[in-house]
Formats: structure tokens, sequence, C-alpha cells
């Protein structure tokens, strides 16, 4: 499911969604990018590729050539990479057959739409042993946060996120086992997330407006969803402490 094309123009939307979480508190402590590259097991000396690397948050952990669909993302990774940077499209990898020992697609196979084309690419960019690490989330992710913005839009509503639906922990494993043979799911640790900053997470929620507007357009606007989460959120923080949202998050390790 491609987003609308203003989505990554930038790295505006992508980064307000990268501080809220970044600012928040975890519980118990948790950091997804190293816990990601280590399910790759990287030793060292391994030629990784990053489809979809977006602002270049894993590029500033691990020397990779990272690739991405918008040039405005690619721009953004170039502060950030270690490695070098190309405009392609994961269903048309502009790559030689059997150069990667590890490819990463992190929270992106649900921005695509033929993702069978897409996990064939992948296969045929891997030497014969090497992996593929996919993230995505669960159908739960952000529950709390999913109920908030329900019950501010009302109408029975629902907020149905590729992020949760289209390639998600429970249904991905099927659809990449068309291009590996071993898919192995593994779940991040439950975790939850205290958001302190009620502003940080009305940005986060502008952040996806080009996806949820037109759905909502009929009775409201999506900025007016916007303020009315800030403040109950705030509300929510001032008299609890924090506004807790449970992560269900985890990668398919494909070989």
């Amino acid at each position: 499911m491609h987003p609308p094309p203003t989505q990554y123009a930038t790295e505006d939307n992508l980064a307000a969604r990268q501080r809220l979480w970044a600012i928040s508190r975890y519980e118990p402590a948790f950091s997804l990018y190293p816990w990601v590259l280590g399910l790759a097991g990287l030793r060292g000396g391994e030629a990784v590729l990053e489809v979809g690397c977006g602002n270049g948050s894993y590029l500033e952990l691990v020397e990779a050539v990272g690739l991405d669909v918008s040039p405005g993302m690619v721009a953004a990774a170039r502060q950030r990479a270690r490695g070098p940077l190309v405009a392609g499209d994961i269903v048309r990898l502009p790559i030689a057959t059997s150069s990667f020992d590890v490819v990463l697609a992190a929270h992106m196979l649900y921005h695509v739409d033929d993702r069978a084309t897409a996990a064939r690419e992948i296969r045929r960019a891997l030497r014969p042993l090497g992996v593929f690490v996919a993230v995505t989330n669960g159908e739960s992710n952000h529950r709390e946060m999913v109920e908030l913005v329900e019950e501010v839009v009302g109408n029975a509503w629902r907020w149905s996120r590729p992020s949760d639906a289209v390639f998600s922990l429970e249904n991905g494993a099927d659809q990449l086992r068309v291009a590996f043979d071993q898919v192995d799911r593994v779940d991040c640790p439950p975790v939850v997330v205290t958001v302190t900053d009620a502003d940080a997470l009305a940005d986060y929620l502008a952040s996806v407006g080009d996806h949820y507007a037109p759905q909502v357009a009929a009775w409201t606007t999506w900025d007016q969803v916007v303020d009315e989460c800030r403040r109950r959120a705030r509300r929510i923080i001032e008299s609890r402490g924090g506004f807790r949202v449970s992560v269900s998050m985890g990668a398919f390790v494909c070989r």
C-alpha cells in the first residue's frame, strides 16, 4: 500500500514519529535498532543492503548501502549514512544478483503493493547463505493510541494502519515464503512506552494526516482530531504521569 506522495517527500513526517519514541520512556528499557541488527548476526565485513532506508537511522549504526524510492529520503539519509545511497524501487532493485550477505527492510514492506515480487528481488540480491531481516508490527501495536484516535474521530471509524494489517507479525511470514525456504518470526520483548509529551504525540498524529484526513473528512478534519487527542493525552499525562502505549513489534529472519 503506497503512502501518499507527500508522506515521504521529505523526512519531516518520519522524523516526527521517530521523535515521539525517542523522547518517551521504555519499560523495560529497549532499543530497537541494535536489536534488529543483532538478528542479522553481523560479525563485521558483511556486505549489507537496507531497502527503504528512510532518513538513515540504521545507517548510522552499520556500514551499508542504503536504498529508498523517495529522493527526499535519500537526501535526508546522507546526513547519517556511512555507506553509499541509491534511489530505487524494491520491486526492481538496481542491484546485481548475489551482491549482499544481509538485506534489511525495517518497517517498510507494508508500503509495497507487490510484496511477492519484492521478496523475490531481495532473495535475488542475497548471496546463497545470506540473511534477510524484515521488521514490522503486530496487529495490536500502539493499541492505546489507536483507541484514543478512534474515540476522538467517532462515527464508528476504525484506524486501519497498513503497518498493523497489510504486512504484520501475524500475516507476514506466509508472504515471505514465496521467496525464502526458512522464515522465522522473532518478537521484540514486551515493552510499554510511557509518553510524557502531549505535543510530541500530536505531532506524530499530524504526520500521518495525508493518509487519514480523506477518510474522516465527511464529519471532521484531521487537524481537529489531532488537537482533541492532544488535549486528552495532556489530561492523562497530568493525572497519571504519562500516557502508556503498549508495543507489539518484531521481525522475520529469512534464509
